[in-house]
């Protein structure tokens, strides 16, 4: 098993993922850092985000307009969009593992893992 090693830079962004509820941007997050770290760059957060990602530590979620949002949360579940605000919320809808387990010949493919992202109106900008 290969190890992981765990940067300053690394634990900062990964600590402003895990206290944010907000499902911030790439951007986002290196503001955020800034102000804990006044030398971090742009390319360090982009870096280790992606790092984070690909180890499965971090979910990415593209946005249907804008950048990518990210989330550590590692618990299965779905996502809404808000298409004025670009807002992202955790659903608190159930998550449907049956759709990882689906039969490989239904679509020629193996599913290991799904998301669901719903576009709409938040209840700040539907009014």
């Amino acid at each position: 098993m290969k190890r992981i090693r765990n940067t300053p830079q690394r634990k900062l962004i990964a600590g402003i993922l895990e206290n944010s509820h907000a499902h911030p941007t790439a951007e986002e997050i290196y503001a955020l850092a800034r102000q804990e770290d006044a030398r971090i760059s742009r390319g360090t957060v982009y870096r280790n985000l992606h790092f984070l990602v690909k180890e499965g530590l971090v979910c990415r979620l593209a946005a249907p307009d804008g950048p990518d949002h990210y989330d550590c949360v590692r618990q299965a579940h779905y996502h809404f969009f808000c298409r004025r605000c670009h807002g992202v919320t955790d659903t608190g809808l159930p998550y449907h593992q049956a759709f990882n387990n689906a039969p490989a010949d239904l679509f020629g493919y193996r599913i290991e893992r799904h998301q669901l992202l719903l576009i709409g109106l938040c209840p700040n900008c539907r009014d």
